[in-house]
């Protein structure tokens, strides 16, 4: 189950065998819909109980319209990362992996025009002995 699977940005304090790198990207770049909001929809139950328990902030609105932008909202970033870090659970199970460490992330916002960003995480796929 992938709720069983371990997340750290650190070492684990036991003996472990290395499966290997394991990576994900996500953006949400899109003219009618991103790779984004498409896994925010496989996961919306989830995000829903999270904004209800008070483990995600809620939607709020953007003013940046206002100022004749398009921006992106504070929640978006939520979103993205914690759809990633349930895709690289899911790399993880399927590479026979029980934990993810040495977890990093890079965000890149592209602020030309439309503002965009991309998200990439990686780790280190690890069996524990």
């Amino acid at each position: 189950m992938l709720r069983d699977i371990v997340v750290t940005t650190g070492d684990l304090k036991c003996d472990y065998e290395i499966i290997g790198p394991i990576y994900f990207q996500v953006s949400n770049k899109g003219l009618f819909s991103s790779a984004l909001s498409k896994l925010v929809n496989k996961y919306r139950d989830q995000i829903a109980q999270m904004k209800r328990e008070g483990r995600m902030s809620p939607d709020q609105t953007d003013w940046g319209f206002l100022y004749g932008e398009w921006s992106v909202g504070q929640s978006d970033f939520e979103k993205a990362f914690f759809v990633a870090v349930e895709e690289l659970k899911e790399r993880a199970a399927m590479l026979g992996a029980d934990a993810i460490i040495g977890l990093r992330q890079d965000i890149d916002l592209d602020t030309n025009g439309f503002q965009f960003f991309y998200l990439q995480m990686y780790g280190t796929a690890v069996k524990r002995k």
